[in-house]
């Protein structure tokens, strides 16, 4: 009998969370559902764990392959499974109880749903610090929006399967950014993305999860970007307004995709490659790069650094050193004297974070203390 809904889980090397990742899918409100692990190459006992749990729950099966990447270990698993609809659960992340049976009610309110997306909890390694919680409000025809920036993480959207037959599954030329890819191709068939405001995921947030090098990943995006603003080939039924791509400018989401690894980069205190992606901000832009938009590195160091938002402390402890490095070096670099005191000051007053007033204050004066002496700091 075929299942209501197939969930693909990738697995490399993820013994640690594997069976927590699974957990939560048994704990499902809707019991109709199908998942395969695919064991990625792994060297570890994920496979082990897989197996065992599946042969207490034949919902639950596994599949085993060379380590191909991510992209490929999701295809493997989109083409192992039948369900109606699609999602995709890395093994260090987890659903909460109600999430297949909330997104499987809201495609039932329109055939004009491809995808359902909802909210989703960014947490601590350990899954206690449930407080960053992003509610989505973007849905219908997203194509503008998502030839810009990705609006989701993989994990919060289900699919139908005749979506992903009709414009293709993830693109393993890519190194990184594959779902963003994908959601930009369902998109540009005109197809509506649902959305649930309700967070019903969690990310779990590592520190230097980011194994990729920074530039690897700003080239990814870049390549999503740059397909997004042209016409694609792999979309055959591109709604006539979306196939010639996006006619906007591509040089500002590339500029702003840019300032985000730049803060990727930070976060894993490689201050070398902060400084070569902030000089393709500046060729992309043309103009001077200003403290406001230099302020824009703020979310992907909270991202990149795996830190709840809003603790100030606990952030400045794991990038401040790199950050106050990398401003004040530009600051010389540029000859824009007072480049660095001003951008931070941007950085506090940008980020409107659910933390205490005095923390903000706190990490105020500690910069200016810091930016004053920085050649004895460093």
């Amino acid at each position: 009998m075929t299942p209501t809904v197939s969930i693909v889980v990738p697995c490399y090397n993820a013994e640690r969370t594997i069976l927590q990742a699974l957990q939560s899918l048994q704990i499902q409100t809707l019991k109709d559902w199908e998942a395969v692990v695919v064991i990625d190459g792994a060297s570890d006992r994920s496979a082990q764990l897989a197996r065992e749990l599946g042969l207490q729950d034949p919902r639950i099966r596994m599949i085993e392959q060379d380590n191909q990447g991510l992209a490929a270990a999701r295809n493997a698993g989109i083409s192992s499974v039948g369900g109606e609809f699609i999602c995709f659960l890395d093994a260090d992340d987890v659903l909460l109880p109600t999430m297949l049976e909330t997104l499987v009610h809201k495609f039932g309110q329109s055939h004009q749903f491809g995808a359902i997306c909802c909210g989703w909890i960014q947490s601590d390694p350990e899954l206690r610090d449930r407080s960053w919680v992003v509610a989505p409000t973007c849905e219908g025809r997203l194509f503008h929006q998502l030839s810009h920036r990705n609006l989701f993480p993989c994990h919060s959207i289900m699919l139908r399967r005749e979506t992903l037959e009709n414009v293709g599954f993830f693109d393993c030329t890519l190194k990184h950014c594959h779902d963003w890819d994908l959601w930009t191709r369902v998109a540009r068939t005109g197809l509506c993305f649902g959305c649930v405001h309700e967070p019903l995921v969690i990310y779990r947030m590592v520190p230097h999860s980011l194994s990729r090098t920074s530039r690897n990943f700003f080239d990814a995006g870049r390549e999503v970007i740059l397909r997004a603003h042209a016409p694609d080939d792999r979309v055959l039924h591109a709604l006539p307004e979306f196939a010639d791509g996006c006619a906007c400018n591509p040089d500002r989401p590339l500029a702003e995709w840019a300032i985000s690894c730049v803060g990727h980069a930070l976060s894993i205190g490689d201050v070398e490659a902060a400084h070569d992606l902030f000089e393709e901000v500046r060729k992309m832009r043309g103009e001077p790069t200003t403290p406001a938009d230099t302020a824009g590195i703020v979310p992907s160091l909270w991202f990149g650094a795996g830190v709840p938002y809003g603790s100030w402390e606990q952030l400045w402890a794991r990038v401040g050193r790199s950050l106050l490095r990398f401003l004040v070096e530009q600051e010389e670099r540029l000859n824009r004297p007072g480049f660095a005191m001003q951008t931070l000051d941007e950085i506090v007053g940008q980020s409107r974070c659910p933390g205490p007033e005095r923390a903000i204050s706190v990490l105020r004066r500690i910069v200016k203390a810091k930016v004053h002496s920085w050649r004895r700091w460093f």
